[in-house]
């Protein structure tokens, strides 16, 4: 069973967002070939894929229950903190592009059950604060101390159900970060393939279906059930979902923004910025480039930003299609990436 539509994945909103899966079996749909092509894609296309992972970051701010989980772990409020994040994000894909996430040995395995597990832990945190509730009982009193550890140090999800997206007695349709939170998230690493030519993507769908598939899988092991992974099908059916997630969920949303979607742009771009010395990368700049790539009348910004915006858009344009750049890109980012002191 798989999503067809949003209608579907509104579904999951009651949903804990962890299903409960277990991490080390995969699962029967599982084609390691195409999970591999998937990767190999990222690897060939990494610039384009992480300016359209940047910008499905900073638009994605504006849904409001996505916006309350980063505010609410206080490590997206101010320009270090969301330095140190979202490199931090960046590092940690890098690895699952790089790794084997199937091998449960592995340093990749170890860092998607570091998120999954961490999901878990804010979605007890914050129901406990928004609810008042001791979580424990609706968990058996199962505590992370007595959740069963495997010997290399991860939680093993088969001995437990729906760690993250906790349920409460006072309002048992409230889940915090339930399966449509993670849908919603998902839709983010993928959103491109709507346009991959807005952020100088060359290549056939092919390779875009493999890419989705690649993000089915890692749907998978962060707990995302099938019915609401919205990789589960083909090129077209995915990019009908996402075109009504971008048109219902986030152009609505972007428009009229929540409190805190102020500090946390400003706090995520200037982060950016000041991690890899770039001063051209503006907020004015990259909010035109956001406008353009939903479609929206542009922001008012300086004339300055306008330039460097026209200035991006052929910047990114050029990047496959000038012999040596992308390789070039590809270089500088990873390094970039590992590199150990932000300032």
């Amino acid at each position: 069973m798989q999503p067809l539509d949003l209608g579907d994945l509104q579904k999951g909103a009651t949903a804990p967002g962890d299903c409960g899966a277990p991490h080390d079996v995969m699962p029967p749909w599982m084609d390691r070939e195409r999970f591999d092509r998937g990767r190999e894609f990222i690897e060939r296309h990494l610039p384009g894929v992480f300016l359209s992972q940047y910008m499905a970051l900073l638009i994605g701010f504006s849904v409001a229950p996505l916006l309350d989980v980063l505010l609410f772990t206080g490590k997206s409020s101010t320009v270090e903190q969301a330095m140190r994040r979202y490199i931090s994000t960046g590092r940690r894909l890098m690895l699952w592009h790089d790794g084997d996430v199937w091998d449960v040995n592995s340093k990749a395995h170890a860092s998607v059950m570091n998120v999954r597990n961490t999901h878990g832990k804010v979605a007890r945190d914050i129901t406990k604060d928004r609810k008042g509730l001791d979580t424990r009982g609706k968990q058996g009193d199962e505590t992370e101390d007595q959740v069963d550890k495997m010997g290399n140090g991860h939680t093993d999800h088969k001995h437990m159900c729906c760690k993250a997206g906790i349920k409460t007695d006072s309002n048992s349709d409230k889940v915090f970060i339930s399966q449509y939170d993670m849908a919603l998230t998902q839709a983010g690493f993928i959103v491109f393939v709507l346009y991959p030519e807005k952020f100088g993507i060359c290549c056939t769908i092919a390779e875009l279906e493999d890419y989705i598939f690649f993000w089915r899988g890692i749907g998978y092991l962060l707990g995302i059930e099938d019915r609401y992974n919205m990789c589960s099908g083909n090129y077209a059916e995915t990019c009908r979902i996402i075109a009504q997630i971008e048109n219902e969920v986030v152009k609505p949303a972007f428009l009229n923004p929540p409190q805190g979607f102020d500090v946390a742009t400003t706090s995520f771009v200037e982060g950016m910025k000041r991690y890899v010395k770039d001063r051209q990368t503006t907020k004015g700049t990259m909010f035109s480039f956001a406008h353009d790539l939903l479609d929206l009348p542009g922001p008012k910004v300086s004339m300055g930003d306008w330039v460097r915006f026209i200035i991006m858009k052929w910047v990114v344009w050029l990047v496959e299609r000038v012999p040596g750049l992308s390789t070039f890109l590809i270089r500088g980012l990873s390094i970039v990436l590992k590199r150990e002191n932000p300032e």
